[in-house]
């Protein structure tokens, strides 16, 4: 009588894509719920007025009564949780999605310490107004379930089901043949998780709680010089972000070593109150913008200072969030970030191009810069601007690649 071991390779690997399309779609699913379920939390506590990507109505007062207990919130977990440090040394702080991915292709697995905390925080922050994505919780909270329900049973499942939550970017390759790293062996249960949970969290709703790009028109070049002017635009757009980006990591790493891991109990509900103050002054410069992108893209507001401020300031703000356990994604507020950036620049110069092209060439140029991996910001970009200006996303993070490179050639040329 055969075992089950002794089954065909082809029968086991139909058996082994089954399960990661099941998970996947499961996965995908859960993630669309939980982030409309966030949608309406985050809608009853700011106003509505703040998913369809407008400022919130609330007065500076009402918006320190949130934020104010918020930060207290998150203090309370960081002290209750033990060691106040990095995500990966205290279970009180919710990872960021590289490191719950580094969990889950390392061999010890995915670790459930502190689960609740990291859950409670990440919900928090976001429900705070601060500039972080909601993809690290809504991975942290899919990778955790999952863990549970297959644990030691199969360890590629849950990497299924967390490719299947990668679906709140609408880009199938993220999470197959890019975040799936050097281990290619989980390609089979990445990337069939991945389009399965794409498909689980349309079906669910969710990409109407991402808001989407409906109704913003793509602007093409006409003609050779409207095609010149373009090319030009997204390489000094592609420049600009790639500065955006290392001024954001410049200010992170400072960050760091200032902190040195462990910043005092304080600057968690200090980081409230700037939080408060900064969503009345520059209403773009808070939560994580999802929602803000669409009614940026059709109706920018005036004043190209004001936007080169915004998107600098949610940038900053959202490196001194993560770095003071204010904890979430940063994919979206880069987004964002670098349309503010983009609409400022086209704003002192409007007779250079076209505004998508600026926008497209500085968020190529700020991915790039912020995740050093081209591919990873090639898919996210096309993703989440839906296509617009694909040609200067493209040139921006072919600029912000070859910096990079003739930055680390010149470093190791000095170390020798």
């Amino acid at each position: 009588m055969r075992s089950r071991h002794d089954r065909p390779a082809w029968l086991a690997l139909l058996t082994a894509l089954a399960l990661a399309v099941l998970v996947g779609a499961a996965g995908g699913s859960l993630a669309a719920f939980s982030l409309r379920g966030l949608d309406a939390l985050l809608g009853l506590v700011w106003g509505k007025g703040v998913l369809a990507g407008a400022p919130s109505s609330r007065t500076l007062l009402a918006a320190l009564a949130i934020t104010l207990p918020v930060g207290l919130g998150l203090a309370v977990l960081r002290r209750t949780g033990g060691a106040p440090g990095a995500a990966s040394a205290s279970p009180a702080l919710l990872p960021e999605l590289p490191d719950t991915l580094r969990e889950l292709r390392g061999s010890a697995g995915l670790s459930s310490a502190g689960w609740w905390r990291q859950l409670l925080s990440g919900a928090l922050a976001l429900l705070g107004g601060a500039p972080i994505g909601p993809e690290a919780l809504l991975t942290r909270l899919v990778a955790l379930i999952s863990h549970g329900l297959w644990r030691g049973r199969d360890q590629a499942l849950p990497a299924a089901a967390v490719a299947g939550s990668l679906g709140i970017f609408q880009a199938p390759l993220l999470g197959g043949a890019v975040l799936a790293g050097r281990r290619w062996s989980l390609l089979w249960r990445w990337l069939p998780g991945t389009l399965a949970g794409l498909a689980g969290f349309v079906t669910a709703g969710g990409g109407r709680a991402l808001g989407g790009l409906a109704g913003v028109p793509y602007q093409w070049p006409d003609g050779g010089q409207q095609g010149l002017a373009a090319l030009s635009v997204s390489v000094v757009a592609g420049l600009l972000g790639l500065l955006l980006g290392r001024v954001a990591l410049a200010w992170r790493g400072l960050l760091r070593r200032c902190l040195r891991d462990d910043p005092p109990l304080w600057l968690t509900p200090a980081t409230g109150l700037l939080l408060a103050f900064s969503g009345w002054c520059l209403p773009l410069a808070v939560f994580s913008g999802e929602q803000q992108l669409r009614p940026l893209l059709l109706d920018a507001p005036t004043g190209a200072p004001l936007l080169l401020l915004s998107g600098l300031a949610k940038l900053l703000l959202a490196a001194l969030c993560l770095e003071t356990g204010w904890r979430g994604g940063l994919f979206f507020p880069a987004i964002l970030a670098s349309a503010c950036v983009g609409l400022g620049a086209h704003g002192l110069l409007p007779w250079w191009g076209e505004p998508q092209s600026w926008v497209a060439g500085v968020t190529g140029g700020t991915l790039s810069a912020l995740l050093g991996a081209p591919v990873v910001a090639l898919v996210l970009g096309l993703a989440l601007l839906e296509g617009h200006a694909a040609g200067a996303l493209l040139i921006g993070v072919l600029i912000g690649q070859l910096s990079t490179r003739v930055l680390s050639r010149g470093r190791l040329a000095a170390s020798e």
